[in-house]
């Protein structure tokens, strides 16, 4: 095994960068990246994965002179890119958090709250057991190493001696941000039209039968049928989570392409 004296200062400098760029995504990557996995663990993994893929990585564009000041903006950048890797492989778990949340709100149940360690904020109930569900989904699938895959493939398409991120890459960030909560909405669509429809039943009897009180009544009538149509959709939901995962491997090479 070659001795930490044998490198030279452009390999150690390029070895550095790998492992910024793995750092931050691991902060973000979904599932190992929640607060509940200890920082040792993290440090650990991504000094792993940091010396596995440095000898694929094609470091030797790094000029054999560089000033601190271009090392500082190096770093930077291969941080931003590990961040932003790591928050679109997220966006999966974002876009069911979402969902949980509008439901939770259509059917009265926002108030109950509870810490979410996959998004790191607190959540409701139906967020937890969306976001749940999707998290068993996707270690059922690998979805783990599809995006590891896209972490090592993201050397290739954003090579460490890049130029500065381009200025395209925020409007395409807002895009996706939009895509995402478009999505979540979707999911939870027929909830939504359930509990519409039930609401819209409850004010015909509350105009025909003016003695109940309706603002009493369809609270747990909303509850009761949004919990009997979101286990009826469920397979159609877990269904839609592979194609959500397929979508999200799709945005992040995208947005290395972009860089």
């Amino acid at each position: 095994m070659p001795s930490l004296y044998q490198f030279n200062e452009t390999e150690i400098l390029a070895f550095f960068l790998v492992l910024l760029r793995i750092s931050a995504f691991l902060v973000t990557w979904p599932v190992f990246g929640v607060d509940s996995v200890p920082g040792p663990v993290k440090i650990l993994l991504g000094l792993i994965i940091a010396v596995v893929l440095f000898p694929t990585v094609g470091w030797h564009a790094i000029q054999d002179t560089v000033g601190s000041e271009q090392i500082f903006w190096y770093a930077i950048r291969e941080v931003f890119i590990g961040l932003a890797i790591g928050f679109l492989s997220r966006s999966f778990f974002y876009i069911l958090s979402v969902a949980g949340q509008v439901i939770s709100v259509s059917m009265g149940l926002s108030s109950i709250q509870l810490f979410n360690p996959a998004v790191g904020d607190r959540s409701s109930a139906f967020d937890q057991f969306l976001v749940g569900v999707g998290t068993l989904f996707f270690l059922a699938i690998n979805g783990h190493h599809i995006f590891l895959g896209g972490l090592r493939d993201s050397f290739h398409l954003v090579p460490l001696s890049g130029e500065l991120i381009s200025t395209t890459y925020f409007g395409h960030m807002g895009a996706i941000i939009h895509e995402i909560t478009a999505i979540g909405v979707k999911i939870s669509g027929p909830i939504l039209i359930a509990i519409l429809f039930m609401n819209i039943a409850m004010a015909v009897i509350g105009r025909a039968v003016p003695q109940i009180n309706v603002l009493i009544t369809s609270l747990p009538v909303n509850i009761l049928v949004g919990f009997m149509v979101m286990f009826v959709s469920l397979p159609l939901i877990i269904w839609q989570m592979h194609d959500l995962v397929d979508l999200t491997a799709e945005r992040v090479f995208q947005m290395m392409r972009n860089f």
